[in-house]
């Protein structure tokens, strides 16, 4: 592992000699005699913990210095060194930031143990700015014993032990987050950040920033040093869902990442390294984005290293009754409510049923059936009317039971032909979702000709219009 890098700012240059010797077996030390080399190297070195004096000399004020180095940048722990005769100084400072103080005399053992508890703030507070981002979905265990399910889980436990890139894929709302987590969960540096970027959520012309940083000044509105996903990831994990969705001006620099394990700031000339853990995921096929040329080759290689597919909920239906009681279970522990389960009619229609939006939607029916069903059991009233209406047309109000057999191949072929048209419409509805409603986008993404996708939608549109 890589040495943390200490900037240890002192007008006593036999101090300073002295310091850097105490603790250069376990640290990088760079140094710092007055208050312009030191907001210099605050900024060309890229510290990670800082050692500040408070009485640099007649001219300069440590306090004044302490304020500059948050105004730029906040997030590096400043540990102030004093003497007893400052004490009541030092106590000011940490009221106006600093982590903590040492002596001018200290144990190397106290200060290295200082140095780390510092640390291990640094990178907490770092994790607290990247959780503020996120919306508090849970993340729970895998459920599953399906041959597909075990295949992941499998992979799950191997990759961990390893450092190497990790690509996941699978439809929205397989659950790819889940799997990231749980290989950083299983891994033996389970204790480092997890740092999760989506690639979509993120402006194009922000998207530099938000992954490497910037310097103050950089560009309009840089009003201060921002620390990028990478760096917050330190020697944990970035995950980089939605990985197909990043800029080719990105991917160029996620390259040098992948390759040198190092990038800059934007606006930045200082190298930072790396050691952080990539695991990327995507819904979409980075292969024939390759093809297409909307996704560099060399990029797509890098990152599948090591792949897992998470195969969608229609395709491990047999992981289904273990699924619907784990998430009412979870569900009704959140609404602080009596246990509930499903009755066998409820069940046999969840497992019918196939899933177009995954564990997502399958979470999603299962809350709206515990506030439906008032009683300890969910039976199949309680569902929504789309479980029911195109799972089986048995279930339908209106449907007549034939009584010949001329009439039951003819309801046959009829329901057959609607069940075609729903999972027609179902498709439709989700591929313009994907691409925001852009036809030309939707139809090349799928590989059918632009009119031919036209006259699908208006056939889609016209079987709602008769239907509602």
């Amino acid at each position: 592992m890589k040495k943390q890098r200490l900037l240890i700012i002192d007008d006593d240059k036999d101090f300073l000699q002295d310091l850097t010797f105490m603790v250069r077996d376990d640290y990088e030390c760079v140094t710092a005699t007055n208050a312009e080399k030191a907001l210099h190297a605050v900024q060309a070195y890229n510290p990670k913990v800082i050692l500040l004096d408070l009485v640099l000399g007649e001219q300069e004020n440590g306090l004044d210095l302490l304020k500059k180095i948050h105004q730029f940048d906040d997030s590096i722990p400043i540990i102030i060194i004093t003497d007893y005769a400052s004490v009541e100084t030092a106590v000011k400072a940490i009221q106006m930031g600093a982590f903590d103080y040492i002596s001018k005399s200290p144990n190397r053992n106290e200060l290295r143990l200082i140095i780390e508890k510092s640390l291990k703030h640094r990178s907490f507070k770092l994790m607290q700015d990247s959780l503020k981002e996120e919306t508090g979905l849970p993340f729970y265990t895998m459920i599953g014993e399906s041959e597909g399910m075990l295949d992941v889980i499998e992979k799950v436990m191997l990759y961990a032990k390893h450092q190497s890139t990790v690509l996941i894929t699978g439809e929205s709302g397989v659950g790819k987050e889940l799997v990231a987590r749980q290989i950083h969960l299983h891994s033996s540096n389970n204790q480092a950040p997890f740092i999760a970027v989506n690639c979509a959520a993120i402006p194009k012309e922000l998207a530099e920033s938000e992954l490497f940083g910037h310097e103050k000044g950089s560009f309009t509105g840089a009003d201060k040093r921002k620390i990028g996903k990478f760096e917050m990831a330190d020697d944990g994990v970035i995950f980089l869902d939605e990985i197909s969705e990043i800029s080719p001006e990105v991917q160029v620099k996620l390259l040098r990442v992948l390759q040198e394990k190092e990038f800059n700031r934007v606006g930045g000339t200082s190298t930072i390294k790396t050691n952080a853990k990539i695991i990327a995921a995507t819904n979409r096929d980075l292969s024939e984005m390759v093809k297409k040329g909307t996704f560099r080759e060399d990029l797509f290689y890098r990152l599948d290293v090591l792949p897992i597919h998470v195969p969608p909920l229609r395709e491990r239906k047999s992981d289904i009754p273990k699924l619907v009681q784990y998430f009412v279970d979870i569900i009704c522990d959140e609404m602080k409510i009596p246990a509930k389960k499903c009755t066998s009619e409820a069940m046999e229609l969840f497992q019918l049923y196939d899933w177009p939006g995954n564990i997502r939607q399958l979470r999603n029916y299962i809350t709206r059936a515990v506030i439906m069903s008032p009683g300890s059991k969910i039976d199949s009233t309680h569902l929504d009317p789309a479980i029911k209406k195109n799972v089986n047309p048995v279930l339908d109000d209106d449907f007549v039971v034939p009584k010949t057999w001329e009439e039951m191949d003819r309801i046959r072929k009829a329901e057959a032909d609607r069940a075609s048209r729903a999972v027609e419409q179902r498709f439709i509805e989700f591929i313009m979702k994907e691409y925001e409603g852009n036809v030309s986008k939707a139809a090349e993404a799928i590989g059918i000709n632009r009119t031919n996708l036209h006259k699908i939608i208006r056939r889609v549109e016209l079987l709602d219009s008769e239907n509602n």
